[in-house]
């Protein structure tokens, strides 16, 4: 593609950095596969925030990270053990949602906005998630995380439930619909989603939607895995190319095996793309949020650009995580 961003990369030694965060200080926090959250510093160096690597007898699988206002962390635990777990200097335990035998199924997200509501999706009940994969299982589901830590689901029959964001400004939760190719959106307030969700985009064979973030000026930008593309769509849901990597005899077969039901982890943790490596998510850094970083399922380091505009302030860009954990770097 023409104009696109010169792409530079942070971090090293990553394992499936699939989602990112940054802060004010210049900190960029990753989920680290098989452990809890990987810290890179803005001058290089890189600390494994992590406890315990197990939880219900299997490796944690972080997929979302959320940084919450003390300073720890809640994680997205995907494996087949599933649930929600925190993470901070004491270690990694399970949060009081997914302890006593209550487990949640895997967990793909979790997110704590501005209100200090946290929200967590799940992307399918099936286990394994690959039974998911299909363009005609819509079992996924959005819930909320209430402040007496039972759960309650806000949200459901979604198709592969991804990334959320809640824009209360213009009235509205955003979801990435994984397996649907589609972000919908349902209207919000306050007091919680009120109705049904409606269509805000559907994309195109190749581009199934991971990661989104809100643009501060009513649109959002989309990462989608297998094609590895990174779109800018505006309020009125036009949405425009980045960067993206897609390879056309890849995506044509990725959608091939949807349509024949034969779609596996192999169509995920493989790819032909070089410098995205099927990139999942992305936050804004820099002190005005005027670049871009990427997680990805496959890359060992985080691709970074300058971003086409400045981004919003995140609910926990002036959070200060002290230094812990163990120095890798």
């Amino acid at each position: 593609m023409t104009n696109e961003p010169s792409i530079s990369y942070v971090g090293k030694g990553l394992s499936r950095p699939e989602c990112v965060l940054a802060t004010r200080s210049g900190d960029i926090f990753c989920s680290h596969k098989g452990a809890g959250v990987m810290r890179i510093c803005p001058d290089g160096r890189q600390f494994l925030l992590q406890g315990d690597t197990e939880f219900g007898g299997m490796p944690v699988v972080p997929n979302g990270i959320a940084l919450r206002q003390d300073g720890s962390f809640l994680i997205a635990n995907i494996s087949d053990a599933g649930g929600v777990l925190e993470l901070d200097a004491d270690g990694l335990r399970p949060h009081a949602v997914s302890a006593g035998g209550s487990t949640l199924p895997p967990v793909n997200f979790v997110y704590v906005d501005q209100l200090g509501k946290t929200w967590v999706t799940v992307s399918s009940k099936l286990r394994p998630r690959s039974r998911a994969y299909r363009r005609d299982v819509k079992n996924g589901y959005v819930g909320l995380i209430n402040s007496d830590k039972s759960f309650s689901v806000v949200l459901h029959g979604l198709h592969y439930t991804n990334e959320v964001r809640p824009d209360y400004e213009g009235g509205w939760l955003y979801i990435a619909e994984t397996f649907g190719q589609k972000i919908t959106r349902v209207r919000l307030d306050e007091k919680g989603v009120h109705g049904e969700p409606e269509l805000f985009l559907q994309f195109g064979p190749g581009s199934f939607v991971d990661g989104i973030e809100l643009d501060g000026a009513g649109g959002l930008y989309a990462a989608c895995i297998v094609s590895s593309e990174l779109y800018h769509i505006d309020p009125e849901a036009a949405p425009t190319l980045v960067v993206g990597e897609r390879d056309k005899a890849w995506v044509e077969s990725v959608e091939a095996a949807l349509d024949d039901h034969t779609m596996d982890r192999t169509h995920f943790d493989s790819s032909p793309a070089e410098r995205l490596k099927n990139i999942s998510s992305l936050a804004f850094t820099g002190e005005s949020r005027d670049r871009i970083v990427c997680g990805n399922l496959l890359g060992d380091s985080l691709p970074v650009f300058d971003a086409p505009h400045n981004g919003p302030e995140p609910p926990y860009w002036n959070v200060v995580v002290p230094i812990w954990g163990t120095q890798v770097s």
